[in-house]
This record gives structure tokens, C-alpha cells and sequence, in this order.
């Protein structure tokens, strides 16, 4: 409790300040739910990330495959304008019973972000405040499991919950520079450190067999990042709505 609470704070302290740099957002990702070789499902929806506020939106896509009786694929990608994020991953699926199925997926993602700052008129009107610059990449290996049920009632409800657990493997770089553009002495700052990554999500589908409308909700956690820097944070909950398609 009394870490959650720090993080509480710190976040709504770093809100208020124009030197933080977010570099990560939990995913929309599809959870499928494949049930049967053949199965496919195209997902694509909008979101948008929140760390006090909301200071990203999305637009996702995901593909997903059912090659067999037990193995399945699945490729996602998602941009924001500063932002990107895509990955693969094969996976297995087990259906427990008509209407639920298990599955688990083991994969690799790659993202950045980057954000410039440097006009004359920012620095007029935050008063002692630098403009400020950072860009960077990250790898993120992963494995994720996912239970669900397909198609519950005449209405064909789908409702489903995934957990994702990687490695945050980041390369981030910032710095502040003046009106004129150039970098201040002393301000650089690289953020390189691999943090373990806990990603829970809930997904809701409602609609025909063919076409449902879905809402998702996701929440990340990073065991060093919200604790060890004060430039480079990361967005804790997602957001999304949008349509999957399946055939």
C-alpha cells in the first residue's frame, strides 16, 4: 500500500511537470479466443492511454490465426503520431469446453516513442521551465495466457482476461535545450535499465457471430521505472473500443 501510494503521488507530481517523458502504454491487444483450426480474427479498435491524464490515443490492429487443431498466430500493431508499438507471437490454445478456451502466446515486441519541445513560445509561457527533447526504443519478449468464454447467449457475448509477463528492455534518451535549440550542459539523462513488466487485461465483445464490438481495458506495472527516474514515466491503464471481425 504505502508504494502504491508513493507511485500515486509521484505520478500526480510528474502530471504537473513538463519534463516527463512517457514511454510505454499497456496494449490493445486482441484476446481471440480461438476456438478451432481455420479460425481467424481481425481486430481493430482506438484507445487511448492514461497516466493522470489522458496523453496518448492509438489506433490498434490485431490478426490472429488458427493454423490447427492446437496451435495459433497472432500480429499486432498500434500507432499513436509519437508513438508505436508492434509484435508476433505463436501460440496454443486448448477449448475447455463449448463455449470457453484457454489460451497462451510467447512472443517479441518492439516500440518507441519521442517527443520535441523547442519553441520560443513554450518557454514564454512556462516561466523557468526548459523545452525539452527524448526519443528511444525498446525490445519487450513475452509470454501471455489468456481464459475466456465465446459466445455466451443468443446475443454471443464474449468475455475474457489475459495476463502478460516481459522484459522491458528500453533505450531511452532526453536532454533540454534553449530557445535557440541547442542542448543544455548537464541535463542529459539515458534510461537503459530492463524492468520486469506485468500486464493484466480485460476484453468485452458483444454482436453477431461475424461482427462483434469490443471494449478493452488494460493496466501495466514496471518494478523500477516509476521508481528510479525522474524524466521517463509510463502510461498505467488503456482504454479501447472497436470492432473484431472473424471468419
Amino acid at each position: 500500500m504505502k508504494k502504491f501510494m508513493r507511485y500515486a503521488l509521484l505520478s500526480a507530481v510528474l502530471s504537473l511537470t513538463v519534463t516527463s517523458c512517457t514511454v510505454y502504454h499497456p496494449q490493445s491487444v486482441d484476446i481471440p479466443l480461438i476456438n478451432h483450426a481455420g479460425d481467424v480474427r481481425i481486430d481493430a479498435s482506438l484507445g487511448t492511454s492514461v497516466f493522470v491524464i489522458p496523453d496518448a490515443i492509438n489506433i490498434n490492429a490485431t490478426g490472429s490465426f488458427g493454423i490447427n487443431d492446437w496451435l495459433a498466430a497472432q500480429l499486432h500493431l498500434n500507432y499513436g503520431g509519437d508513438n508505436y508499438y508492434g509484435q508476433i507471437a505463436p501460440g496454443v490454445y486448448f477449448p475447455l469446453g463449448q463455449n470457453s478456451v484457454f489460451e497462451v502466446y510467447a512472443g517479441m515486441g518492439y516500440g518507441g516513442a519521442e517527443r520535441d519541445d523547442v519553441s520560443a513560445e513554450y518557454s514564454e509561457r512556462t516561466t523557468g521551465s526548459n523545452n525539452y527533447s527524448f526519443s528511444g526504443h525498446y525490445m519487450l519478449p513475452f509470454a501471455q495466457g489468456n481464459i475466456g468464454w465465446h459466445d455466451l447467449t443468443g446475443a454471443h457475448f464474449d468475455i475474457a482476461l489475459g495476463m502478460k509477463v516481459g522484459a522491458f528492455m528500453p533505450d531511452f534518451h532526453y536532454y533540454e535545450v534553449n530557445n535557440g535549440g541547442n542542448e543544455i550542459a548537464n541535463t542529459a539523462q539515458d534510461y537503459t535499465t530492463t524492468n520486469l513488466l506485468l500486464e493484466p487485461q480485460v476484453m468485452l465483445r458483444l454482436g453477431s457471430q461475424p461482427l462483434k464490438f469490443n471494449v478493452k481495458f488494460g493496466v501495466a506495472w514496471m518494478n523500477d521505472l516509476s521508481e528510479s527516474s525522474n524524466k521517463f514515466i509510463y502510461d498505467i491503464v488503456t482504454a479501447s473500443a472497436g470492432l473484431t471481425f472473424s471468419f
